[in-house]
């Protein structure tokens, strides 16, 4: 290749990146895209699918919008129940490198590779396998154009990874560009990004209802401009008819900071506790974002490897991440401990701290994975602020 390229290694995988990536603060497209501080995002990818493909082998994988490849070459690698993964860029540059870091790897005789659009890619026909077990959409911004080629190309059973890094839209800042695009209407608040993540859900789970398919959440998560979710595809119309139920809004007091899940989107935007004018989100996923086997799965992976080949620290963070996320409340919506003690006009309390406290007085208290500051609780926020700075 005529380009200047670096070798670095990602989990057990060595990769051939631009060197121009490692350099810039900003990675960019040219000659081909690979986003070194992703590498987060696809260590728990890799966790995601050796877990999804631990009961079964010949699993396939379409990598859809590749860059230079590394989420498609680490499951090549790192996941060895993946039997065939196919690579799509239209960058052919793109191509170009992960077809050198396969040989790098030695996994080429799995690897095929496309230069294609997305949607031409997903949907092509006159390849030997129509429907992929595993299919991954990475894109810049959007991912919202490519969700109906990604869920014909899946497989009955199969798992859906998409990546959403458009937050500003997700997140409040642009409503009408949201609901454009979503189908629902974000809200600015603390927990602006699980907001998104269930905007998101919600958006994909409506599209599925029209090919009779239905949608369950194994791992959702948010980390710096990324919002990720994983979900199993089922092919059923009856399943498909229940999508209504785990759909609604949430009513948010600006006043008071109380919470609570509406059906229906209501003219009267009037806190029941406070007085004060809301503000509505959605429609969006009021159910649960984990679905708590495969969770625990992950989790029993993380500690069967705990003398892996996997950088300590990396193994660490996924291990805290998923206990806290075993243990998440299943409730739409976080406080935050600084936001709690800006209404109170007090100084913020240890996150430890606030949970015991609860949990001391009878409420439901976690952690959750959405905010290293952020708590769900059943308790109300005056009820939290009685409890904390009485």
């Amino acid at each position: 290749m005529n380009h200047d390229v670096s070798e670095i290694k990602e989990g057990n995988t060595s990769l051939l990146v631009p060197s121009s990536a490692l350099s810039e603060i900003v990675p960019p497209k040219n000659p081909a895209f690979f986003n070194p501080n992703a590498k987060w995002n696809r260590d728990i990818s890799m966790l995601v699918y050796k877990v999804y493909t631990s009961s079964s082998k010949n699993k396939t994988l379409a990598d859809s919008i590749c860059g230079v490849g590394a989420r498609g070459l680490r499951a090549a690698v790192e996941v060895p129940q993946i039997e065939s993964i196919y690579f799509n860029d239209l960058n052919p540059i793109a191509i170009e490198f992960a077809k050198e870091s396969a040989k790098l790897n030695q996994v080429q005789d799995k690897c095929i590779f496309k230069t294609n659009d997305v949607c031409k890619f997903l949907n092509f026909e006159e390849r030997e396998i129509r429907r992929f077990d595993i299919v991954d959409l990475d894109p810049f911004g959007s991912p919202s154009p490519y969700i109906d080629c990604v869920l014909r190309s899946v497989s009955n059973g199969g798992l859906i990874s998409i990546t959403a890094t458009d937050t500003a839209v997700l997140c409040g800042v642009y409503p009408s560009v949201c609901y454009r695009k979503y189908y629902g209407f974000p809200m600015r608040s603390e927990y602006s990004n699980e907001i998104g993540v269930r905007l998101l859900v919600s958006f994909i789970a409506l599209n599925a209802t029209r090919f009779d398919l239905s949608v369950v959440p194994y791992f959702c998560h948010s980390n710096l401009h990324y919002l990720r979710v994983y979900l199993k595809i089922i092919f059923s119309s009856s399943l498909a008819n229940t999508v209504s139920s785990k759909i609604g809004f949430i009513k948010h007091c600006k006043e008071c900071k109380s919470r609570r899940i509406e059906k229906i989107r209501e003219q009267n935007l009037v806190c029941d506790l406070c007085g004060a004018k809301c503000v509505m989100a959605g429609p969006l996923w009021i159910d649960s974002l984990f679905d708590s086997d495969f969770v625990n799965s992950m989790l029993n992976e993380l500690k069967n490897t705990e003398n892996g080949t996997s950088p300590r620290n990396d193994h660490n963070r996924l291990l805290k991440m998923m206990q806290i996320c075993s243990s998440e409340l299943p409730i739409p919506a976080y406080f935050e401990t600084d936001s709690i003690a800006s209404s109170a006009k007090k100084s913020s309390i240890s996150l430890e701290k606030v949970i015991s406290t609860l949990a001391s007085n009878g409420f439901q208290s976690s952690k959750t994975i959405m905010n290293e500051k952020g708590f769900k609780t059943n308790a109300s926020p005056k009820e939290i602020i009685e409890l904390l700075y009485k």
